[in-house]
């Protein structure tokens, strides 16, 4: 796999994620909690493997319960409040940054997730792949692969 480096940085410049790989998946989610994290109708997601992360500077924690029953912890800045990446236990600790926060980084989806909780306002481009749920099974196939079978 070609190195690739990106960051991301909270508001205030104090919380700073650094990655020195290419995402596993790109997915756009639309449940509420993904909503609620990002502030935003939608939430364009780029997955990477734990090892591939480093921070730099105070985090404050929010733990929830996932759909799968499996915590996912949020990550936002100490000081500012921005939220920044989320760890997934179910998929063994995979990061999911908000990719709209990545420097030279160019989010390509590969498909929108959890639709049945999508707002009416929100239209979805013709020929994306779209899941009610979880990811479809060939793209939970490459997260189950890269974030489990390989450890």
């Amino acid at each position: 796999m070609t190195t690739t480096k990106t960051s991301t940085y909270c508001e205030c410049g104090a919380l700073a994620l650094h990655i020195n790989e290419k995402p596993v998946v790109q997915l756009v989610c639309h449940c509420s909690d993904c909503r609620h994290f990002s502030g935003l109708p939608y939430t364009e997601l780029a997955f990477f493997k734990p090892e591939a992360c480093s921070v730099d500077g105070q985090t404050h924690m929010t733990v929830i319960k996932g759909d799968s029953g499996f915590d996912k912890t949020h990550y936002s800045c100490l000081s500012c409040q921005t939220a920044l990446y989320v760890k997934i236990a179910a998929l063994n600790g995979a990061t999911a940054v908000v990719a709209k926060r990545l420097s030279s980084f160019t989010f390509k989806p590969q498909a929108h997730i959890w639709t049945s909780k999508k707002l009416n306002s929100v239209t979805i481009p013709t020929g994306m792949i779209q899941s009610l749920g979880r990811p479809p099974k060939e793209i939970a196939n490459i997260m189950v692969s890269i974030f489990w079978d390989n450890k």
